[in-house]
């Protein structure tokens, strides 16, 4: 089985999770599989070490009466115990249960009752309290903790990692080669919950042939894949489809090493400790490290910012060459000098100096802040994916690529993608979720003749690339009739580098407004300087000079936009949108429900409502 000669998804048709380690372990038991880094240093494991630690704790979970498609919950940060939980659960035929680490007692119950979990893993302390406080514990067999330097106090149903394995030492040879024979590629291996924009998060069921051929995408997205040693960083939640990928599927068709950082909010230190050669994040992360650099760059002394305007000047018509496919070789010579004296150590100040495959996904990236990294050389990309279908169905194949589109479809035949009268795109391939646990009106929603309904509106342009619109359900209809998207019109908004984020209300309403999340480094650094009272995020809403600023940014983003898409008015939030507050997922996506719920009384303040009021009493309303 040579899964790096492959070349389509199809291909792992009959292939499981279980075969590709047995092989990992034949044929490479001393390379190194993953790296941790604990306590200021960092530890390898080999690929015999590990499978050994999987088996070990695979065989604990039998022996603790874990069944064939018994489900499993995982609750944690990222971290090689982690990817051991997951990969034991599938070798042992369990089903692994995604819960992000930062979920709240009732989000865990939920999780745990809706998937019936039997066995908890959790990270450490702070997960062992919310899954207690949960109000599910007792119905689980037993709850294991996954920290190694976890001190609490231990019971006959919560045990420390190394005291549930105990002394067992399984040949881990033999172990894997029964389990290939019993395990099929079309069980389901976990269920991984949606981000839940709107409603409870749905379960998708990932069988071993989804999460196999749904990474096997990634190794199609440029020759270095298939043919380089890769390093990469997992930061984001393994409970997500792309750090699961990243960590537990990736390694086994690839030759890529996975960084555990020593928490995951370390995550900016461990990258540029690491130096990863492929990454991928939403677009929020690059915009974190592209402000980062820029911060580097402006308060330099003279010499250095007529160096890096020249450098600029000289890679922006290197790439406008590029990207017409008519390079000029003198210049192509200047912007290699330029790279090389200039944007390297810029590069480096984050980590990124070495990195040669670099995607953003699940959310859109906005033109100015992809170009930004084109011009420091960074060739980055965009692609489209989802949980339900693991990997990605479009993807930036051309070197070089103009920012605003996600692509073209995949290059392997096993995938098609087709767009429907009303513009939503439909998906069908090997690496498709088998549906929603649970759920099976929502699965025959999703699911219709083989066909994954994304719920996405896109455009074909004539050279065929790709351009996501919009949601299918998140389309404003305004109470003038007008349907507009509130997606393309907060993409022009965050192109200002004062607009962090953006969400735009309208739905029933005569106009559209919007709240807006400053950028807290580009816009506290602005304000500083002209307010010497603005010491917090929290001041910036009511800054004068900001909501100016703001003001201004604003009215260049509605110069570009249709009179109806224009925003007529807005307010600056007074935090930031995070996962903590309950407005946004683990990737970056919002929650609309939620957002109009929490500044309820800040969207009130936008609209007159004189009109509407006065027909209320008229009508004794």
């Amino acid at each position: 089985m040579n899964v790096a000669e492959m070349t389509s998804g199809a291909q792992l048709a009959d292939t499981t999770v279980v075969q590709l380690l047995a092989a990992r372990l034949a044929e490479r038991p001393d390379k190194i599989a993953l790296q941790q880094k604990r306590h200021g240093a960092w530890t390898a494991m080999t690929w015999g070490a590990y499978a050994q630690r999987v088996v070990n704790l695979a065989s604990a979970l039998r022996r603790a009466g874990l069944e064939r498609g018994d489900r499993v919950a995982i609750m944690g940060d990222s971290s090689e115990e982690w990817l051991i939980a997951d990969m034991a659960t599938m070798c042992a035929g369990g089903v692994m249960v995604g819960v992000y680490f930062t979920s709240s007692p009732e989000e865990v119950a939920y999780c745990f009752t809706d998937s019936g979990a039997k066995f908890a893993f959790v990270g450490g302390e702070p997960q062992l309290r919310i899954v207690l406080a949960s109000g599910r514990a007792e119905q689980l067999r037993g709850i294991i903790v996954l920290d190694p330097d976890w001190t609490g106090e231990a019971s006959a149903s919560i045990k420390s990692l190394a005291d549930f394995v105990g002394a067992h030492d399984v040949d881990a040879h033999d172990y894997l080669q029964k389990e290939s024979a019993t395990a099929k590629a079309s069980d389901v291996v976990s269920i991984g919950y949606t981000s839940g924009t709107t409603g409870n998060p749905k379960g998708a069921m990932l069988t071993h042939l989804s999460i196999l051929a749904g990474v096997h995408c990634i190794t199609l997205f440029g020759p270095s894949m298939r043919e380089e040693e890769h390093r990469v960083v997992v930061h984001l939640p393994m409970s997500h489809t792309v750090a699961r990928g990243q960590a537990t599927t990736l390694p086994l068709i690839a030759d890529a090493v996975p960084y555990f950082g020593e928490t995951t909010a370390d995550f900016a230190q461990t990258i540029k400790e690491v130096k990863p050669t492929y990454y991928m994040a939403p677009p929020r992360f690059y915009q974190r490290f592209a402000t980062q650099i820029l911060s580097k760059v402006h308060p330099a002394g003279e010499a250095g910012d007529q160096n890096y305007t020249l450098a600029v000047t000289i890679a922006r018509r290197a790439l406008e060459d590029r990207q017409r496919g008519h390079e000029d070789a003198f210049v192509s010579k200047l912007f290699a000098a330029c790279r090389e004296q200039v944007f390297l150590p810029l590069l480096a100040e984050v980590g990124f100096d070495e990195l040669k495959v670099a995607f953003t996904s699940s959310a859109a990236m906005p033109s100015e802040l992809m170009s930004l990294w084109q011009l420091w050389g960074l060739q980055l990309k965009e692609c489209y994916g989802q949980t339900e279908l693991v990997g990605a169905n479009l993807v930036q194949m051309a070197e070089w690529p103009k920012a605003g589109n996600v692509g073209v479809p995949l290059p392997d035949p096993a995938w098609e993608t087709a767009v429907l009268q009303d513009g939503e795109m439909i998906v069908r391939g090997p690496g498709l979720f088998a549906g929603y646990w649970n759920k099976p009106d929502e699965t025959k929603a999703a699911l219709r003749d083989g066909w994954l309904y994304t719920g996405d509106i896109v455009e074909v342009s004539p050279e065929g690339t790709f351009k996501l619109v919009d949601r299918k359900k998140e389309i404003i209809n305004t109470s003038n009739g007008k349907s507009i998207s509130p997606t393309q019109i907060e993409n022009e908004l965050r192109h200002s580098p004062f607009i962090s984020e953006a969400a735009v209300i309208g739905e029933g309403r005569k106009y559209l407004t919007a709240l807006i999340e400053v950028d807290a480094t580009a816009t506290m650094d602005w304000a500083k300087s002209r307010d010497d009272k603005i010491a917090s995020y929290a001041d910036l809403a009511g800054s004068e000079i900001v909501n100016r600023l703001i003001e201004a940014e604003i009215g260049k983003a509605n110069g570009r936009l249709a009179r109806a898409e224009q925003i007529k008015a807005f307010r600056i939030l007074p935090e930031e949108l995070s996962l903590e507050n309950g407005v946004m997922t683990p990737t970056r996506k919002k929650r609309r429900k939620q957002i109009n719920e929490r500044y309820q009384s800040l969207i009130a303040s936008l609209y007159d409502e004189t009109e509407e009021e006065l027909i209320k009493a008229e009508m004794g309303l």
